[in-house]
């Protein structure tokens, strides 16, 4: 006779009722992973009268037969529940949901009780959605955990006694000594246990949904930058047509004298503009533009500096060199270093301060303002080390706000550049006198509100400037 298959359901219960007079507890979990794959899980529970029987005094040994292992089944014994039970478990993974119905069926005898079993999974951007289906048929009885042909050839009843004689030492029927409990457990669901009596059938049912938490996200966070950049369209357009609005409103500009607005001029009362005040609190100015004579060639004059300390690099590279370091991105030891200049990087910076010359009449301008009780800020595209050189050389720490590029982080013609200013300042914008030698810092000042003036060199066409024009600082300052 040839040997057949053990089957691992049919061998616990089988054994168990022979025994007599013990409750069984079976269970069968489906654990389905993200991806569909997972593993299957039979469990037989016994009673604590069950542990006590002889002939489970090797059912770990019974239980680990050859069928289990060539089939793809592990086998574990768990150990006690907290009810008493004890515990033994077999599982078999499985890689395809398609699967699933095959290693059913393997817990029984019968085809007929695990059917129709199958696993969906339905993705969208924002959520994965599983769902599970199948019956449990247990109306055969105890015949799903026997081998019927092999029961039929040895004329033995399906469990190798009278189901009368089990119900005898059980005190009930058998039927109710066994409990199944299928449990489906879905990722992000939690367990649906469903319990099953022998005898009876059940569908099974069970749906559940992992939400994809990063792309939800993801999809909240270009929602909320669509809107911030509709929003910026709209206040961009708005701020447009205020402007427009705004130039139409504003009488032409008459030309007036440069020093009309400065207090203590002699021309200060003459001819008021009645549409804007013309007192002037305090006057802006740049270190390298006006109090300096290379202010107009900055470049050209820190180009032949090094130079002359041994360094040596290219006009294009010092000018970017130059924009980092003035936005705060490079320290003057990093611009010496990378400029080829080898030293004490504070000695570097105080030689290369001393080696400005102050442009012609820079002092008595100084003076005069002084006189004048007007104060003197600073807006420069500087390095702070260069700059705070500059204070301590010249003793020019009165003149404030000191605004330098490499700490505000923005760099003229910048608007924010003045912007900065007029916080540290506290002053309103047309209480400001800007004194420059390039235009397009001059236009940033002007659309702001504030006063101008150009300091021009001599080569320079001032003929379409829209700036009151000085060639000397001593024509500021003439009555």
């Amino acid at each position: 006779m040839a040997l057949r298959k053990i089957r691992l359901l049919f061998l616990s219960i089988g054994i168990a009722l022979i025994a007599a007079a013990c409750n069984i507890q079976l269970q069968v979990t489906i654990d389905i992973q993200e991806d569909g794959a997972g593993k299957v899980i039979a469990g037989v529970g016994l009673d604590a009268m069950a542990q006590d029987k002889e002939v489970f005094a090797d059912l770990e040994s019974i239980l680990r037969t050859s069928d289990l292992s060539t089939s793809g089944w592990d086998f574990e014994v768990v150990g006690k529940s907290a009810d008493g039970y004890m515990w033994y478990e077999a599982s078999k993974a499985f890689l395809s949901p398609e699967d699933i119905q095959g290693i059913l069926e393997e817990l029984t005898s019968s085809p007929n009780v695990f059917t129709g079993w199958e696993l969906s999974i339905d993705s969208t951007q924002g959520k994965r959605v599983y769902g599970i289906t199948g019956e449990v048929d247990l109306r055969e009885g105890f015949s799903i955990f026997t081998d019927t042909e092999l029961s039929t050839l040895l004329e033995e009843p399906p469990l190798g006694i009278s189901l009368e004689s089990i119900e005898a030492d059980l005190g009930q029927k058998p039927e109710d000594a066994v409990t199944m409990q299928v449990t489906v457990n879905l990722p992000s669901s939690g367990e649906q246990s469903y319990d099953i009596p022998l005898g009876q059938r059940r569908s099974i049912d069970v749906t559940g949904e992992r939400i994809h938490r990063g792309n939800q996200i993801l999809g909240w966070v270009i929602w909320a930058l669509m809107a911030l950049l509709a929003l910026a369209l709209l206040m961009t357009a708005l701020n447009w047509f205020l402007d427009i609005r705004h130039a139409k409103k504003q009488p032409p500009r008459r030309p007036s004298p440069v020093t009309s607005g400065v207090p203590g001029s002699s021309q200060s009362s003459l001819s008021p503009n009645p549409q804007q005040p013309s007192s002037v609190r305090l006057l802006v100015i740049d270190m390298y533009k006006i109090i300096f004579s290379e202010g107009n060639d900055s470049m050209e004059h820190l180009a032949g500096h090094i130079r002359s300390k041994g360094g040596d690099i290219r006009e294009e590279d010092l000018r970017e060199l130059h924009r980092q370091g003035t936005l705060g991105r490079l320290s003057s030891l990093d611009f010496w270093t990378q400029v080829g200049v080898e030293g004490d990087s504070h000695e570097l910076d105080k030689e290369y301060v001393k080696s400005l010359t102050l442009r012609s009449g820079a002092k008595d301008f100084l003076l005069a303002m002084h006189k004048r009780g007007i104060q003197i800020g600073v807006v420069t595209n500087d390095f702070a080390e260069w700059s705070r050189a500059l204070q301590d050389l010249y003793g020019l720490q009165g003149m404030k706000p000191w605004i330098v590029s490499a700490e505000s982080g923005v760099r003229k013609p910048d608007p924010a550049a003045f912007e900065v200013f007029r916080k540290a300042a506290e002053v309103p914008f047309h209480a400001c006198l800007v004194i420059d030698g390039s235009e397009n810092v001059l236009d940033s000042a002007s659309n702001l509100g504030m006063k101008t003036v150009l300091l021009a060199g001599k080569e320079t066409d001032v003929s379409s400037s829209d700036h009151p024009v000085i060639q000397k600082l001593s024509e500021f300052t003439r009555r």
